[in-house]
């Protein structure tokens, strides 16, 4: 089997352990969604035969989906069809012929949902827009056994539905959830972080919300 060399930040730690719902929010240049998009390759590794979905509530294309990042991923760690990754149009196969695909939960209903059971891992990306019905359809529906739900987000509101799950007063049963922004990230390109500076000094109204996870 392949290993792979993984530097996690310290903030994300408690999200390598196995939970029901993991959740990371806050503020841009956190490395959320590289830490998301590594772990569902490092558990494709590790559990042959993995089926995961990543969701975003509207996806009209694969431009907007996690794939460009996932593929990224793929050729950082050297991880081809020898290892048992495949990258097809629509979808990537996995060792022991898992899949990740990538899906938009507006295209889905109460029937047409149906089609995710069965899947082990679902990361819900810009988990800030989805909403109540999408979110209601989601959770039950992932429910293989060790089944796991990852949402990554910037802060929007608090009544969004994810916010009101996962930053309420009570976590869901099997919770993890970490606050993580640019400074919780070692490995913060210079030019982002330039980024960071001039909206500090150009447009500070927006700088907590945009930078600091604020609502």
């Amino acid at each position: 089997m392949a290993t792979i060399n993984i530097k996690t930040a310290r903030v994300f730690k408690p999200l390598l352990r196995p939970a029901r719902y993991k959740g990371a929010h806050g503020g841009r240049g956190s490395g959320k969604s590289h830490f998301f998009a590594e772990k569902l390759i490092e558990d494709a590794l590790c559990e042959r035969g993995l089926r995961g979905v990543c969701i975003r509530e509207v996806q009209k294309t694969l431009k907007e989906s996690s794939k460009r990042l996932i593929e990224d991923k793929l050729s950082s760690f050297r991880l081809g069809e020898a290892n048992g990754f495949k990258v097809f149009n629509e979808v990537i196969q996995t060792p022991g012929d898992g899949v990740i695909t990538f899906q938009g939960m507006q295209d889905h209903n109460a029937e047409s949902i149906k089609s995710l059971e069965g899947f082990n891992r679902a990361w819900v990306e810009e988990a800030q827009t989805l909403s109540a019905r999408s979110l209601s359809l989601l959770r039950p529906t992932i429910r293989a056994p060790d089944s796991e739900l990852w949402f990554s987000w910037n802060p929007r509101r608090k009544t969004d539905p994810v916010d009101m799950m996962l930053r309420g007063d009570i976590l869901p049963t099997g919770g993890v959830v970490v606050k993580a922004n640019w400074s919780d990230n070692p490995m913060l390109p210079d030019v982002l972080n330039q980024e960071r500076l001039d909206c500090l000094r150009d447009n500070p109204e927006q700088y907590e919300h945009i930078w600091e996870g604020g609502y």
